[in-house]
């Protein structure tokens, strides 16, 4: 976009007739009253020879001016152009142009007026296809209201223009209820508001001076000016549709305001039914609600009432399970004659995973047994495997004998544990990419789309090839740069790709100077040197040390030495360096007399895996170079320890008002004798004593954990602190995705990582806490899950507020799903005993239900003290009832 002052040199070409001129003039002049008039002066053929003119200039004018003058210019050219264009596809193509915009109602009016001397069938096309468009916005919408108008035609009822007539109908002055009255396309437009998706959108809004759209359509509909059988017809099957909620919201009002009759509501008995079935929520609610008093006043089929009931019971709310239950229940006690057809829809609720639904439905189903037939009562009993095992005990008491024989857990694997198989890392393919195939993945990996193996197999590809054929990669990477528009800036969280887009100027060299500056870096190597050399703590750490590989590699470069591969490349996706292969590699370095770049070099050595084998210690100890011999004592010495660690927690502070936990870690031995970067991602991390200037802003990325990938508790305990302040804010989706490459990644999981999992489980969204759920499911397969001790985090953090222990549990609810019920009894195990001390815990009940089916599944024993005084209480609210479930399941004593 420019912005100027100056206007441009609009030159009227020499002959031109003079009503042409008259009419540029004009334009130039910024004589807006004057175009009209002028227009209206010229004939077809004249208006034909103005029209390139016009579209040059319009070309010619730039994108943004400043003053009004500027401003009657653009107007005129507009106003020229609509007046002008003699085929209704120009004119609609050149009134909604972006570079000719008029703000203001006056302008819809202008433009149309220009084209007043058309003929109605022209204006009409002109309106349709505008209102075709994908968007029709206050301007179109303008447009296609008055050209209709003037044409005295129906305008075009399409989605965009229905959107626009309901945004057009709310006026400053004026009810509803009174523009709709008096709008010339009503009985068109609302009919299109019940199948248009995003119509009805301001339906669920009234004001004190204005009911609102809901009661204005009723009203209307009781003046006679609205079809009412339309309205209730059109309501419906919106409703039957979903949507958003507020869009649910608003014709629900307006089935509240329509007020249908007893005859209106048992007409569309179906309906209801389908809407229980499939319809949002509150639709669901509502038609469950209206089922119900058909039922009560006798005009429900028991057809209807068992189809409305099988939908009902499978939705996943449980008021409308419970609801639909009371409905069965009540039916059945007016007409025992119905029990046969009605009690074994009922008994479906026995397959529902919640506890107190399944003990409704076996309370309703012995309730009326006695009217139950012998085949019904032999479903019934075939039915009770479906049930949790407390209540299947009782099932099998009251239809005798009949269920014995399903009286076995129906836990599908032996101990009630189900885990997934134990992830691999994948071994990399070590060749490097080829010139082409490496361009590509550059474009990617500087949009930030790549993962820590392709990311250093790009890089290492980098420089193998700079290192053998410096012209042939440029002519690969020209495209590249050439194209490249949107650097990864030196304020994005991507650290690689700022990295990355270093080496590839430092590769491109003079060769694109000019195109290689939209690149960002200005002064070589400067700008990712002052990154990782200026400001260094435990966190910003984790970012510096791939921006000093790549001003290493940027230096060798350009000291005319490249190196001719890297050290660092990882052997397995994890990041993790064979420790048989980093000695190959050092041996060739070795043969061909190349220095290694010191932080490849210590890169690598952080990477190297825990398990050595002989013949890799073999190989280092035949190593003769400074680096090899280094390689050959760091395996000797058992590579990097793990450092001490300790949890501590927050204090409250005004800053810090719900305190959380965080890991405190000790510097690693000889960790001084590194340079920076790396001095400091060793040397001691302590977030409360000691917080670090940065703010804790470590990178919550696998690209951090593949720097230590045998160490994941050093990444850990610096993620930590910005993970649990994400957490803090609902803002986890930024770093979520990073748990099941720590639960994959190498080393003891101890308390950081149990932390970061914790804090994952009660992230706002589902799908994000299911990156928790999958990274203790792997930890647990692994063998490397304290689930005792996760438990204990998560009640510690929910009793400083730092949890939502309802989303909690949703994500256990989760886990236990996949068959894993021993594993969650086990985190649950830990959790409880903080959980339940002192005040009953918000979802308690949901909690303590979940406790019970994972105890009962998996055999668990032992008592739990807070659980057995909770269980001795009087009352029979739902937390007690479960409470004492889960004492009997612990004890296995009946109850």
């Amino acid at each position: 976009m420019t912005f100027t002052h100056d206007f441009p040199d609009y030159r009227i070409p020499d002959g031109t007739a003079e009503g042409i001129r008259a009419l540029l003039d004009a334009v130039r002049a910024g004589r807006v009253e004057d175009i009209p008039k002028l227009v209206g002066a010229l004939t077809d053929a004249e208006r034909r020879k103005a029209l390139p003119v016009l579209k040059q200039w319009r070309k010619d004018t730039p994108d943004l001016w400043r003053g009004k003058e500027h401003l009657l210019v653009q107007q005129c050219l507009l106003l020229a152009g609509a007046g002008c264009c003699t085929s209704a596809a120009a004119a609609a193509q050149w009134i909604t142009s972006r570079d000719l915009w008029w703000d203001g109602h006056e302008g819809p009016q202008a433009v149309v007026g220009v084209m007043g001397d058309r003929a109605p069938e022209w204006l009409a096309e002109v309106a349709r296809r505008l209102a075709e468009r994908r968007t029709v916005g206050g301007w179109e919408y303008g447009l296609i209201k008055r050209l209709s108008l003037l044409a005295r035609c129906e305008p075009p009822m399409t989605d965009g223009f229905i959107l626009g007539w309901e945004r057009d109908i709310p006026e400053r002055g004026k009810t509803i209820e009174e523009k709709l009255r008096d709008d010339p396309f009503l009985k068109g437009a609302v009919p299109r508001l019940f199948e248009v998706d995003e119509a009805g959108s301001d339906f669920q809004y009234t004001w004190d001076s204005d009911p609102g759209w809901p009661d204005a359509l009723a009203a209307l509909s009781r003046e006679g000016l609205l079809s009412r059988e339309v309205l209730v017809e059109g309501c419906l099957s919106r409703l039957l549709r979903g949507g958003r909620l507020g869009i649910v919201k608003g014709f629900l009002a307006l089935l509240t305001a329509l007020d249908l009759t007893a005859d209106e509501r048992a007409a569309h008995t179906l309906t209801w039914v389908q809407m229980l079935s499939g319809g949002h929520s509150l639709a669901a609610t509502r038609a469950q609600e209206t089922l119900a008093k058909l039922d009560e006043a006798g005009h429900l089929e028991t057809e209807h009432l068992v189809e409305a009931s099988r939908a009902a019971l499978y939705r996943p709310e449980k008021k409308i399970v419970r609801a639909q239950l009371a409905m069965l229940d009540k039916a059945i006690k007016r007409d025992p004659s119905v029990t046969d057809e009605l009690l074994p829809v009922a008994v479906e609720a026995f397959g529902h995973e919640e506890h107190s639904l399944q003990d409704k439905a076996l309370a309703l189903a012995v309730r009326y047994r006695k009217h139950a037939s012998d085949a019904v009562l032999a479903e019934l009993a075939a039915s009770t495997q479906l049930l949790h095992s407390d209540l299947r005990e009782r099932a099998v008491e009251a239809f005798g004998g009949a269920g014995a024989a399903e009286e076995t857990d129906p836990s599908p694997t032996e101990g009630g544990n189900v885990l997934p198989p134990v992830p691999d890392p994948e071994r990399l393919d070590p060749a490097p990419l080829g010139p082409v195939e490496l361009a590509e993945e550059v474009v990617a990996l500087l949009r930030g789309k790549g993962t820590p193996a392709q990311e250093e197999r790009a890089l290492n590809s980098l420089v193998v090839h700079a290192h053998a054929d410096m012209a042939g990669l440029r002519v690969a990477l020209e495209p590249v740069v050439a194209a490249h528009r949107q650097p990864a800036a030196w304020l994005s969280d991507n650290v690689f790709a700022q990295a990355l887009e270093a080496v590839v100027v430092l590769v491109m060299g003079e060769t694109l100077e000019e195109k290689a500056r939209t690149l960002r870096i200005q002064s070589g190597l400067g700008a990712p040197r002052f990154r990782f050399q200026e400001h260094q703590c435990p966190h910003t750490a984790i970012r510096s040390v791939c921006l000093s590989r790549a001003v290493e590699i940027g230096a060798r470069l350009e000291l005319g030495d490249p190196l001719p591969f890297l050290l660092a490349t990882p052997t397995w996706t994890t990041g993790t360096v064979d420790p048989s292969e980093l000695a190959a590699r050092l041996a060739v370095y070795e043969d061909s007399g190349t220095e290694p770049g010191p932080a490849d070099l210590n890169q690598a050595l952080l990477r190297l895996d825990r398990e050595v084998p002989l013949e890799a210690r073999a190989a280092a100890d035949r190593l003769t170079s400074p680096a090899g011999r280094r390689l050959a004592a760091w395996l000797a010495a058992d590579g990097l320890p793990d450092p001490a660690l300790s949890r501590e927690t927050e204090r409250v502070r005004l800053r810090t008002p719900r305190p959380g936990v965080l890991v405190r870690t000790e510097a690693l031995p000889g960790h001084a004798d590194y340079p920076e970067p790396f001095r400091s991602l060793l040397g001691a991390h302590d977030p409360i004593g000691a917080p670090c200037n940065c703010g804790g802003e470590g990178q919550c990325s696998p690209q951090a954990l593949a720097l230590l990938p045998q160490h994941r508790e050093i990444i850990a305990a610096r993620m930590l602190s910005a993970f649990s302040a994400l957490a803090d804010y609902d803002h986890l989706g930024r770093g979520v995705s990073v748990l099941p490459a720590l639960a994959e990644s190498g080393g003891p999981a101890g308390p950081a990582t149990h932390l970061m999992v914790a804090y994952g489980l009660g992230a706002r969204r589902f799908e994000e806490q299911l990156f928790a759920v999958d990274a203790m499911l792997v930890l647990a397969a692994r063998g490397q899950l304290d689930a005792e001790g996760l438990g204990r985090d998560i009640a510690e953090l929910t009793g400083l507020r730092r949890l939502t222990l309802k989303r909690v549990v949703a994500a256990l609810q989760e886990a236990a799903r996949t068959g894993a019920y021993a594993m969650v009894w086990a985190v649950l195990s830990g959790a409880l005993p903080g959980l339940m001390a002192g005040a009953s815990a918000p979802a308690g009940g949901a909690l303590l239900t979940l406790a019970a089916d994972c105890a009962e599944r998996s055999e668990a024993r032992g008592a739990i003290p807070e659980i057995d005084e909770l269980a001795a209480r009087k009352g029979s609210s739902q937390l007690i009832k479960q409470a004492r479930r889960l004492r009997a399941a612990l004890s296995r004593d009946a109850y």
